[in-house]
């Protein structure tokens, strides 16, 4: 495997989450907002197909605006992400607020890994292993 971009010492990675924290947050609201948008497309084009007598001129319009609303998100959700990545986080999950910052531990690259609520990072794992891997740090 390459070596990442960035390490982490434990004190970096928990100084990083004020600014982690607000970016993530920002992440699950505009993902919900990309799905709202989805959704009402699906309204909007379902209309076109029913043929019920909606005017086609106003169906045109709605689906204009959800597109360029609906493109305005993903915009806004890549810059995001892009802010998350610069900084050296690894997104695992977003619907969880995982993020895992790489570190070297005992000489082995491996992830210090912290979900959104927590207040601090307290737990570590091996890059093969996920969540469901993670092991306390001592002290």
């Amino acid at each position: 495997m390459a070596q990442p971009e960035k390490l982490f010492t434990l004190e970096e990675a928990n100084q990083l989450l004020s600014r982690v924290t607000p970016i993530l947050q920002q992440l699950q609201a505009l993902q919900q907002s990309i799905l709202k948008t989805n959704r009402q497309l699906d309204d909007e084009v379902s209309k076109l197909s029913a043929g019920n007598g909606y005017p086609l001129t106003e169906i045109k319009q709605q689906i204009e605006q959800l597109t360029k609303h609906q493109l305005d998100l993903i915009q806004a959700f890549q810059s995001a992400l892009q802010q998350l990545e610069s900084a050296g986080c690894v997104l695992k999950d977003l619907d969880a607020g995982l993020v895992d910052f790489y570190t070297v531990r005992n000489g082995e690259l491996v992830f210090l890994c912290w979900r959104l609520g927590e207040e601090r990072i307290r737990f570590w794992h091996r890059l093969e292993e996920g969540f469901a891997g993670r092991q306390p740090l001592e002290g």
